[in-house]
């Protein structure tokens, strides 16, 4: 009775709660730790994974089981009633629950996996997100940048210092800008739905606000040596050894249930006794393969663990492919991402001397519209290179199979 008033006390004071109390209880901009540990706690693709695990585990008990006894009568003259139990205590067994433990730790090397695969995305679709209000920030500034222009052309043009044309020009520079600032919106707006989607998100919303910037800082990795960390960390690698355990401990049982597995009975009669003067008596019976040896599993479980080495070895390719081109990536993410350092002052104090000059009446307009759009492209193309770098160096993780990225 008290854990149910206590209960609903805490109820009634969430409800009469103001709503900013309510909201504290998550961030009011998501970081990357948070969006990740919310993927990891409830996107669709983990969740299955997991899903799996607790039915492999099932499996496993399922198969350490022992047979239940049964128990049978038989109404008549004499009356008889007995208890039979397969003694499930030889090969077959040991094969058995060997197959399906190593099933078990396929499964959970398979939830890793997908924890892998699942992390890159997140921390992908974050950065796109991060790049797209980096554009959209540029597109708006862009924007202002040709609103001012076109109050001033219209002022200069009124006092006569510049001709109509100029503003007719400015006119349909900053359409041209605002058009460009809705794409930058729309690509915002999805940006955030793909990131919430990862996140299994049940109302996705499109101001869903993150904590980042797009920066560059310099990360040193032994890119030549990370082959055997790939192969040795990566947990399909893993998952895929696990398969070929499991399909020869699959074909091990399927040639071990040629040999019987017997099972022993009681039988009681209660009326008159048996021949050999008790009321009880003992039987002894199994399955003799005389028809049929096995033929269809045997092929069956062989077939089996050629599919696995197979895939073990194409497992083994495909890491070695993605960390070559992940290497590749890497560099020139990290090559571009330097290069456009400094090309973003540069295109900065182009834009403030075209500024300068065009105001003084030194330069055209049609210089200061390309000062504009240099120094526009170069922010956009930086911060692109930027979420290249940063993906790049993701998906080095993903190749390697663990966190290089600080």
């Amino acid at each position: 009775m008290r854990l149910a008033c206590r209960l609903i006390r805490v109820g009634l004071s969430v409800l009469v709660a103001p709503p900013s109390l309510v909201r504290a209880q998550q961030p009011t901009a998501w970081t990357l730790g948070d969006v990740l540990a919310l993927a990891l706690r409830q996107n669709p693709d983990v969740v299955a994974a997991r899903l799996a695990v607790d039915s492999a585990r099932a499996e496993q008990g399922i198969a350490r089981a022992l047979p239940n006894p049964v128990y049978s009568v038989i109404p008549g003259t004499p009356f008889q009633q007995s208890v039979a139990a397969t003694l499930d205590l030889g090969p077959q067994r040991i094969f058995r629950t060997q197959a399906a433990g190593r099933g078990t730790t396929a499964t959970r090397l398979v939830l890793a996996d997908v924890t892998r695969q699942v992390t890159f995305r997140v921390r992908q679709a974050f950065y796109d997100v991060l790049l797209a209000d980096s554009l959209r920030a540029i597109a708006r500034e862009r924007r202002d940048i040709f609103r001012g222009l076109l109050a001033a052309d219209s002022v200069r043009w009124q006092s006569g210092d510049v001709p109509e044309r100029n503003v007719t020009k400015s006119e349909l520079e900053l359409a041209g800008a605002e058009a460009d600032l809705a794409r930058a919106n729309a690509q915002a707006h999805a940006a955030r739905l793909t990131l919430q989607t990862l996140l299994g998100s049940a109302a996705p919303d499109t101001a869903f606000a993150i904590a980042g910037t797009l920066a560059y800082e310099p990360v040193q990795l032994p890119l030549d040596s990370l082959g055997p960390v790939a192969l040795h960390g990566r947990p399909d690698v893993a998952a895929a050894e696990a398969r070929i355990g499991q399909t020869a401990s699959l074909k091990a049982l399927a040639t071990a249930d040629l040999f019987p597995t017997p099972s022993v009975s009681v039988v009681h009669q209660s009326a008159a006794p048996f021949p050999n003067g008790s009321n009880y008596a003992l039987g002894l019976s199994f399955t003799v393969p005389l028809f049929y040896w096995n033929g269809g599993e045997r092929a069956r479980a062989a077939a089996g663990e050629a599919a696995a080495a197979a895939a073990d070895r194409a497992v083994r390719t495909q890491v070695a492919a993605e960390l070559a081109v992940a290497v590749d990536s890497f560099r020139a993410g990290r090559d571009l991402a330097t290069r456009y350092v400094g090309l973003v002052v540069k295109a900065a104090a182009a834009l403030e001397t075209a500024r300068f000059a065009y105001q003084s009446g030194a330069t055209s307009q049609l210089d200061l519209l390309d000062a504009i759009r240099t120094y526009s492209d170069t922010r956009a193309n930086y911060y692109s290179a930027l979420r290249d770098y940063w993906v790049s160096l993701y998906a080095l993780d993903r190749a390697v199979g663990t966190d290089l990225a600080p």
